[in-house]
Formats: C-alpha cells, structure tokens, sequence
C-alpha cells in the first residue's frame, strides 16, 4: 500500500506562491483575514479563434489589444494568427501574422489556406510490350477556407479584442473563446435560413471530441452525423446542419465536448440567389436571468427566439429596457414554454425605439434576438454587465455607415466613457455619457479627429466608478435605416479576480 502524505496549508500556500512568482502574477499584501481577499492577477495571455471568411477567399480581421484607457500595464507583449485547416486537407505552411502594438487597431488581411499542389510522377520502364508511361502534369495549387487562431501575450493579452470584419475594417462577428458548452439559437429554414453550417475550430494541442444536438419548433432532433466528431489539434471542421433542421423556424444547437475544446461558429443562408449569407453569434449560457442588449429601432418588428434546453417546462417573463423606461411588451403573464423546446415571438411592441430585452425564467434558457437588415437580418445576444470595459473593434462612419452604441442599465444609473480610437496612429477622442437607471440611450459614434473617411475605427466602453450594472451593443447602420451589423459588447479585462484559499490540508501519493 502507498503511503499517503498530508501537506499542512502552509506547505501548499508556499507551494502556490512559487507558482504564481513562476507565472509573473502580482501578488497583493496578505491580509490577516485571508479568506475575504480575492487576488488580482494580471492577464498576460489570451486566445481566441475567427471562423472561414464567408464564401471562401481573402478575409480581414480587426484586432486591438491594450487601447488607451483600459488600464493595462506597461511592458512588451504580442499577438500572433495562425491557421486553423480544415481536417484532412494537406496545405502549404501559412506564415505567422503579427498585429501592431498595444493601444493600436490592426486590420490583418488573411488569405485562404493554399493546398499544396501534386507533382506528376515519371513513369517507371514497363516490360516487354509496354511502353514507360511519362509523368504527368503538376496540379495547380487550389484554396480551402480555413479559420484562424489569435493567441496574445504580455500587454497584448489586456484587454484583447479580435473580429470578422469585412475589407472596410466593419466587424461582423466577435471571435470567439474556446470551451466545452457552446450554445446557438437562432431562425429555422423556413424563417429564412436555407443553409445553416457550423464551424468547429480546435486551438489547442489535443484532439477535441465533439457532440452536436438540436432541438427545433417541432422538439428534439438528430443532428445527422453530430456525435464523436473529431476536431484534430489547430484545425477546422466544418459540418453542414440543413438536413438536420428540416423545414423548421427555429433552430436551437448545443456544441458540447466529451473531450478538449473548441471554439463554434454558425452560418446562415438565404435560398435565394445571391442573398448574403450571416454569422450567428453565440448565445449566453442557459440562466434564469439574462439580458440581450442592442436592440435598435427598425421599421420591422425583431423577433426573439427562445429555447428551454432541459426536461422541465419554462414560465419566461419579457421586459423592455427602453429610453422612456421599462414595460412589458407581451403582457405581465408569463409566457408558459414546455421543456426541450425551441420557439419565437415578434417584438412588434418595441416599435421604433431602442431597447434591451430582460428575460427571466424558473428554469434555464437562452435566447436571441434578430433585427432586419441585410441578408438574413442582424443578430444580438445575452451578455453579462461590462466589467472593467469592453471594446469593439471594427467600426466605421462616413460613405452612407453609421455607428452607435446602445447603453443599457436595468438596475441603477451609470456613467459611461465611450473613447474612440483611430487605427493608424491610436490616437483617441472621448465622450462621457449618463444613463438613467431603467432606461437605454443610443449614442452616435464617430471616428477621431484626422480619420480618413470610411476608415476604420475602435470603440471602448468604460463604466466609471460607482454605475450599475451596465449592458452595451454596437449597431451599424447604412444609408439611415438598414442594420447591416450588431456586436454585443463583452468584457475586455486587464485583471482576473482569484478566489482565495482558506486553511485546508491535502492529499499527495509520491
């Protein structure tokens, strides 16, 4: 039998102060009541992963780490794409692309992955009759749509955002963190979305186990070939979801790992010819309360599309955050969902005004919101408050494009600086706006003085000390009235909060 040592806490506490010294973490004073104190680390890596330009073909993505005001710490960092193939395809090395500096907005051209092309091989001498065959001709290179990791480090992970963004620098899609439970709601193929695919992306070094399950208007369904799929290490996977949908409205999908991690994406198509195509952001995880912010006003109604992933029946409460206050748009009743359902409501009540959804519920939900605009419409989801602050990257004005941010604060009053930053020199203009507590503003945007016109620009999104919980959305306008793209504003930290560790002993086998 194995003796089993126990460490006393200080032993371990010594232990883990090596560790963190090791991973260059400040380490606050020790305070005498330790269990109350939760330590701030400085973030010095983060990863993301950007999903295959839509359609195949060269891509831009807008990325900006450390901008000014985020209160990141001095010193050098990076950040670094690098090409996630698709599985099974063999590709030519595509080099490292570097972003510029802290505080600086990069718009980094990716192209799409080149296969390498097949050499012809000579033939050999045949025997007696037969004639040595000569080598045949060398196939032309072909390209494959490929997605992309964003790995930062130093100041260049502080508070670090990377987006889909089309040539102009205009962000159409947050790229997103890796995990284990990703989840996706959003119309059906007869609401519009004819095609719907999915991207499995896997930054990492291990191999990823993926489980792919739907559940539509009409319940559960098998998602074809959606269980054990492999994602090779920094490679792309992609799957195509139409047949699984079946002629639904909605569409609700859970990306879930039994092994690793990936990052997903979901693409929705028109039938018709030439429609663009749309990226359906990631909803929030399932939760009794969530918020989706960024609802703009739009001469047609936005639609809520709404799932109960599990067994037990939903009673889901609305309410609007608007500029002249709150109000229940469907009613003080709540609205009775059975469980393992996916379902939408028209939001004709919001009208022409700017607005937050509030959802709450007796058991978890998730959910998204699409406004009409161009292709499919544009899509807004759940996010948590802003804490710290939160950027967008890609945004632009001028040449028919509008940008606005919409502030939400359901629970208190808050202040807001809203700091504008130009891509080539960094340099920033700022803005602080107030939001009544109850009530949404939507504030216009422009690029800082000395922009080029239809450059592109970045956003940050401060709450000052002593606001309520804040919820925020950039929406992109064109030509006055067509919302051509909405980001839901996340957090984009300089610091991470470590829980703290009280008086415990533990377990070692040599």
């Amino acid at each position: 039998m194995r003796a089993v040592h126990l460490v006393p806490a200080g032993v371990m506490l010594l232990a883990l102060g090596a560790i963190g010294a090791a991973a260059s973490l400040d380490r606050p004073t020790v305070s005498p009541n330790p269990v109350a104190v939760t330590r701030q680390a400085t973030v010095t890596a983060a990863a993301r992963a950007c999903p295959p330009t839509l359609g195949g073909g060269t891509g831009t993505l807008a990325l900006i780490a450390g901008p000014a005001g985020s209160g990141g710490s001095g010193g050098s960092g990076q950040a670094e794409l690098a090409s996630l193939p698709p599985a099974g395809v063999q590709l030519q090395p595509a080099g490292a692309i570097s972003a510029k500096g802290p505080g600086t907005l990069s718009l980094l051209t990716v192209p799409a992955a080149s296969s390498a092309p097949s050499k012809g091989s000579k033939g050999s001498k045949g025997g007696k009759g037969s004639k040595g065959s000569k080598g045949s001709k060398s196939t032309k290179a072909t390209f494959e749509p490929t997605g992309w990791s964003v790995t930062a480090s130093g100041t260049m992970a502080q508070a670090m955002e990377a987006e889909v963004a089309q040539s102009s620098g205009l962000a159409s899609l947050r790229c997103g963190e890796p995990g284990s439970d990703i989840w996706f709601v959003g119309p059906g193929q007869s609401s519009g979305a004819a095609h719907i695919q999915l991207e499995l992306m896997n930054i990492d070094s291990l191999t990823a186990t993926v489980d792919v399950s739907m559940i539509t208007d009409a319940g559960p369904v098998q998602a074809g070939n959606g269980t054990g799929i492999t994602v090779p290490p920094h490679q792309t996977v992609t799957e195509s979801l139409s047949s699984a949908a079946g002629d639904s409205s909605v569409v609700a999908i859970e990306v879930h790992t039994s092994s690793g991690r990936v990052a997903a994406d979901v693409s929705l198509g028109g039938s018709a010819r030439g429609r663009t195509t749309n990226w359906l952001p990631s909803a929030a995880e399932p939760s009794t309360q969530l918020v989706i912010p960024g609802v703009p006003p739009s001469s047609r109604s936005a639609e809520l599309f709404l799932t109960v992933p599990g067994t037990a029946d939903a009673k889901v409460n609305v309410l609007a955050i608007t500029p002249q206050g709150q109000y229940r748009p469907f009613g003080s009743q709540p609205i009775d969902l059975p469980g393992q359902s996916a379902s939408s409501m028209t939001l004709t009540p919001l009208g022409g005004t700017a607005a937050a959804v509030a959802i709450t519920a007796n058991v978890p939900v998730t959910a998204t919101v699409l406004v009409p605009g161009s292709g499919v419409g544009a899509f807004t989801t759940a996010t948590a408050p802003i804490s710290e602050q939160a950027v967008v990257a890609g945004n632009v004005s001028g040449s028919g494009f509008a940008p606005s941010v919409v502030l939400s604060a359901p629970a208190g009053a808050a202040r807001v600086r809203l700091t504008e930053i130009r891509a080539s020199t960094g340099s920033a203009g700022s803005q602080v706006i107030s939001v009544l507590a109850g009530h949404t503003l939507m504030v216009p945007v422009t690029a800082p003085s000395g922009t080029k016109r239809g450059a592109a620009f970045a956003v940050v999104i401060t709450p000052l000390a002593g606001s309520g919980p804040l919820y925020a959305a950039r929406v992109e306008t064109q030509d006055q009235s067509t919302v051509v793209s909405i980001i839901p504003a996340a957090s984009a930290l300089t610091t991470i909060g470590l829980p703290p560790v009280s008086d415990s002993y533990a377990a070692i086998t040599p």
